[in-house]
């Protein structure tokens, strides 16, 4: 959790060039589907329970 905290400080300082550089291409590619897949939980959850109302 730790770690989780310090990569998104240093991409939000810096960006993603910074936390490649930092961090290296793993933790960067890492992070980004993270971030991707939450998204699209978050849109799966909204269109569903759409659905379901409707």
């Amino acid at each position: 959790m730790k770690q989780l905290r310090l990569y998104r400080s240093i991409l939000r300082e810096e960006g993603w060039s910074g936390l490649t550089k930092k961090a290296g291409k793993p933790v960067a590619i890492g992070l980004f589907l993270f971030f991707l897949l939450k998204g699209i939980a978050w849109l799966v959850l909204a269109y569903g329970g759409f659905e379901l109302l409707f």
